[in-house]
């Protein structure tokens, strides 16, 4: 028993320590494409917006496939984002370094105004 405590205790430190290095977190929103730059409106009462962005590293590009699929998507359309939060610099503005997209869905909004039938 006590060798199992050791063990989860471990494997939660080596969780939150790879969480820190990351800092990554969920960002729910819709998404559309504006001056060649995919744009999450993220569904809180600010509306808060990010620029979506492919991280360089990575061989996976799910924001240019997101691009690609919006050409063809009726909006709003409803995306789950994981990443890490970027200033941009030099701009007033916000970014996201994409992880992982999810719940991609054609035709759903999340904000409340929508949800109201007001704009």
């Amino acid at each position: 028993m006590k060798r199992s405590l050791c063990a989860l205790a471990g494997a939660a430190l080596l969780g939150m320590s790879a969480g820190a290095a990351l800092a990554q977190d969920l960002y729910i929103g819709t998404v559309d494409v504006q001056k060649d730059q995919v744009i999450l409106t993220r569904c809180d009462l600010a509306a808060n917006r990010y620029v979506l962005r492919d991280r360089a590293e990575e061989q996976e590009k799910p924001v240019a496939k997101l691009r690609e699929k919006l050409q063809t998507l009726k909006a709003p359309v409803y995306v789950e984002v994981i990443g890490q939060y970027v200033e941009i610099e030099g701009q007033d503005g916000n970014a996201l370094d994409v992880i992982a997209l999810e719940g991609l869905k054609a035709g759903k909004s999340c904000h409340l105004a929508d949800a109201l039938g007001s704009n």
